[in-house]
Formats: C-alpha cells, structure tokens, sequence
C-alpha cells in the first residue's frame, strides 16, 4: 500500500507516463488542492479570530472554495481527456489490429503451401525465403494478437472461461512445442514435481497454455546453455507451476518493471533475441483474471524462477 502511495505521488513519472506537463498531472493538482487547503484552513482561522465582522469570515471562505473549485475543475478536466485519449488509442490499436489479421493470414496460408507444395522441387533459396516470410509473418501476427488482448483487457473485454483442466498436460504440451528452440540453444527441458492425476487447476486452459508456452520459451532463449526445470507443486487450495532458468537473469534495479507493457531488461542485448515485451504484462494479467497469483524471483547472472498459482479444483467454490 505504501508503494502504491508513492507512486501515486511520483509527479515526474506520471508526467512522462501520460505525455504532460508536471503542473497538468493529477498528482501535482492533488498537492496543491491539499496545500490550499491547509492554507485556507489557517488564513479562516486567524481571520475569524481577528475580525468579528460576519461578512468577511464568509467572503474569505467564498474565496477558498472558488479557488478549490477552480483547481478540482481543472483536474477533473485533465482525467477526462486524459481517459479519452486513452479510449481513442485502444480503439484505433484495436482497429488497425483486427484489419491486419486478414492478410497476414493470408500470407500465412500462401507461404505454407508453397513450402508444401514446393518443398521437393523448387531451389533451395527459393524455398528458404518463403520460409524467412513465414516466420516473420508468424512474428506479426503474434504482435497482432497481442496487442489486441491488450486493448481487450484495457477496455476490460478479455472474457476467460472458467473450467477444470490438467496443468501438466499444458506443461507437456508447450513443452514439445519448444523442443526445436530449446535444442537450438542446446538447453534441456525437465518437468518435476506433481503426477498427473494431482495437477488439475481451475481457470482458462487456452490463456494458461499461453503463459506457460510465454515462460518456457522466455526461459530458454535467455539460457545460453544448460537446463529449464518446469516444477508443479499441489498446496491445500491452490497448485504452483515454476519455471526455473540458469539464465541472465534480470538487474536488481528493473525488477519493479518487469510485468509493465514493453518491458525490456537491460541485459539481452547481447542476447540478440526478439519480442516485444507484452508477453509478462499478458501473462499476469490472464493469471490474476483466472483467480491466480504471478510472481518472480531473479539474480543477474543466475537466472530467474517465474511462478503463478491457480485455484485447484478441489472444491465446489472454485467452480461456482
């Protein structure tokens, strides 16, 4: 709660968060509405002590509440536009987002069927750059998608089903989707912990298979060489899924950052790997809409453990 307060009152960062002026953001009005008002509270004080006429206690008082009034319209004002701009920009992304799918899809369907079609009798060139436009298509497209669970879940639309599934066939099945990428970067993948039958969760199966597919090929691309251990853990009411790296790890000081949107650490530069840095932000915000907790522990230079917890389907409440 302290740190929620602080960074409500962090006037600089709102500025540059919200592309104003420090004097325009809410934080800086709320100062000043606070201090006129203890101001006011003195000045009434002496003035009503002082003068025993009625009618200047009631002008001063006049007075402070139009210069309040004044204040609280201005930062009224500077939410609603604020809220506006914000509304037209979630609307376009959502637009523009939903006008790109078509025909990147089509692009996708072409360049598979070419390389399926082609594959045995066309030149090796010719069939290495339509496997270059294949994937930076596939690229595009998970930046499309993205960015529409994020106007989905800013205009709180990112409807999740709530169902009983098993966690570990999740695990297993991201798992084998990252094999090529973890045996390009010569890193082995191990699932510990819980039997199959103790892994069953309650929450979007869809959105969950996302995070865990997000983590996993997070954990691999930033782990050189060596192993990423999967755990699953069953408690009372609740399972816990870690994935564990030996990778870079992330500086002490961008750790507070590290599920804001466009997050980017410091440090992977030289890992020379791509993305766009929505995938935590997404990640955390299905797990918390499924009931869930996410959460992270990391060493510069030792590598990073990500955890969410689910309501485990256990009881009748977690189904209701």
């Amino acid at each position: 709660m302290k740190g929620i307060f602080i960074n409500d009152l962090n006037i600089k960062k709102q500025a540059e968060d919200l592309e104003i002026s420090i004097w325009q953001t809410p934080g800086f009005l709320f100062l000043v509405m606070g201090l006129i008002i203890m101001v006011a509270m003195v000045l009434v004080y002496f003035v009503s002590g002082y003068y025993n006429s009625p009618e200047i206690l009631i002008i001063s008082e006049a007075a402070i509440v139009i210069v309040i009034l004044t204040i609280g319209g201005s930062l009224i004002k500077n939410i609603e536009n604020f809220t506006e701009t914000n509304k037209m920009k979630s609307e376009f992304i959502s637009i523009v987002s939903h006008q790109l799918k078509t025909p990147l899809s089509e692009i996708k369907w072409g360049t598979e069927l070419f390389i399926s079609k082609h594959k045995e009798n066309a030149e090796g060139e010719l069939v290495d750059f339509a496997e270059k436009i294949s994937e930076s298509n596939s690229k595009m497209i998970k930046l499309v998608n993205n960015l529409l669970n994020i106007t989905r879940i800013s205009q709180k639309k990112f409807g999740l089903k709530k169902e009983a599934f098993n966690v570990f066939e999740i695990i297993n099945k991201a798992s084998r989707e990252n094999k090529i990428l973890a045996k390009t970067k010569d890193v082995e993948i191990e699932i510990l912990g819980e039997k199959k039958d103790k892994a069953i969760v309650v929450g979007d199966s869809r959105g969950v298979k996302a995070v865990v597919d997000n983590l996993l090929s997070n954990a691999i691309k930033f782990t050189p060489k060596g192993k990423v251990e999967i755990s699953i853990r069953h408690e009372k009411d609740s399972v816990t899924v870690c994935v564990k790296d030996s990778g870079v790890g992330i500086p002490q000081n961008e750790q507070d950052k590290v599920f804001q949107k466009f997050f980017r650490g410091s440090n992977e530069a030289k890992f020379k790997t791509e993305g766009t840095g929505l995938g935590l932000y997404l990640a955390k915000n299905i797990i918390e809409q499924c009931g869930g907790k996410m959460w992270f522990e990391s060493e510069e230079e030792k590598g990073s453990s990500f955890y969410f917890s689910l309501p485990a389907a256990n009881s009748d409440r977690n189904l209701s």
